[in-house]
């Protein structure tokens, strides 16, 4: 600390900064522990530095909940999406009700069981971050303290290195926090200003970002109101809240609800495969197997091109090749970047690759990826997968 003290602020600003991009680029792979001790490092040049206080307990909070964890009773693993969506509703309608009744204890334990159902609930998550926010103002307002503000100059980050980084997973939790009660405060405006300079993120991806935030909270709201087919009035009154929380237009409901029709007619059907490959002729090979199979196909040579369809589109099973010569995103990104997305992180994600490599194999499964296929393809094996993920 004596050594630190003597340098100038910029220099310091700037090894701050190093410290949290790189915990950043650990979180965006899970690696959460790493990320806590860069944060930590970050933490001995400044004790005092807000946002990477605030960094290092949502870092500790997303490693909480990474952690495996047994299903409950009533949400076994034979348990089907839509029972669980079910189950998961009749938690959060609890919580909420504990929550009005300021009784913030029991509405933690109704979060933590949607919790062992899926670990990675967007409103599970959101309700246990407005549940700690209400405590702490239960807490300060009981002891009388000061609010703290976060100073100006506690924002001031070095700039980032030329790249694009607008999908950034601390980005993207602190959108959906602020998102959560339907308003932006001045302080997660500042919060958010200071986190799009730390890591270049452009307003048009910022705009970006939040518009997929919204509509995805609303299409996963569409997901459990429509659970029985039946949209009660209470279902539609809090439809109606959404919208009006969320500053959803006419136009952008629509598409929603056309894209949410999409996604249960598919479910009907025999169900709806992505490919995406930068070889045509496996496109085309793979796609006439699963056709005659009675499969609805969609298919992509670039992995932007899939981003593009999966914007309109939500299949059943995705099927991705490792390598793209001609796109800047491999596979790997491509499976990351669905892992932000509310709905889309649930589509069963395979790889069909020619590299063999079984460390890689591994490396794959270990990343969270369903499966993992060499080619040639063994089509019977395929479609043996297929119909597995299908049936869960």
């Amino acid at each position: 600390m004596a050594n630190e003290n003597k340098l100038d602020p910029q220099t310091i600003k700037e090894r701050i900064g190093r410290h949290l991009r790189s915990a950043d680029e650990f979180t965006r792979y899970q690696r959460y522990e790493e990320a806590i001790l860069e944060i930590e490092n970050a933490l001995e040049i400044d004790p005092k530095h807000n946002y990477a206080r605030s960094f290092l307990e949502r870092v500790k909070l997303m490693q909480k909940r990474s952690q495996p964890k047994e299903i409950l009773q009533s949400g076994s693993a034979e348990t089907s999406l839509e029972e669980r969506m079910e189950i998961i509703s009749r938690h959060l309608t609890k919580a909420e009700e504990f929550i009005n009744k300021k009784d913030y204890k029991h509405a933690l334990d109704e979060v933590a069981c949607v919790y062992k159902i899926d670990p990675k609930n967007y409103y599970a998550q959101t309700y246990s971050d407005r549940i700690d926010i209400l405590m702490l103002e239960k807490h300060a307002e009981a002891n009388k303290v000061a609010k703290i503000e976060i100073q100006p100059d506690e924002l001031v980050v070095p700039q980032p290195p030329a790249s694009e980084r607008g999908s950034t997973p601390m980005y993207l939790e602190l959108l959906k926090e602020a998102w959560f009660d339907g308003k932006v405060s001045e302080e997660e405006s500042m919060k958010l200003a200071a986190m799009r300079e730390l890591f270049g993120i452009t307003p048009e991806n910022h705009k970006q970002l939040e518009h997929e935030v919204k509509i995805e909270a609303y299409l996963e709201a569409l997901h459990i109101a429509g659970r029985n087919n039946v949209l009660t009035d209470m279902d539609q009154k809090t439809l109606q809240m959404m919208r009006v929380k969320y500053g959803i237009s006419p136009e952008e409901q629509a598409a929603a609800e056309a894209r949410y029709d999409e996604i249960k007619r598919s479910s009907k059907s025999h169900g709806t495969i992505l490919i995406v490959d930068a070889d045509r002729d496996m496109l085309l090979s793979l796609n006439k197997v699963l056709i005659q199979r009675s499969f609805t196909i969609l298919m992509a040579q670039k992995v932007e091109e899939a981003m593009q369809i999966l914007m309109k589109q939500t299949p059943n099973i995705i099927l991705s090749e490792l390598f793209f010569k001609n796109s800047q995103i491999d596979g790997v990104a491509f499976f990351e970047k669905l892992q932000h997305h509310l709905l889309l992180k649930h589509v069963p994600f395979i790889f069909v690759s020619s590299l063999t490599d079984k460390k890689v194999i591994q490396a794959g499964l270990r990343l969270g990826i369903d499966h993992y296929i060499t080619k040639p393809v063994d089509v019977d094996l395929l479609l043996a997968i297929i119909d597995g993920r299908l049936r869960i």
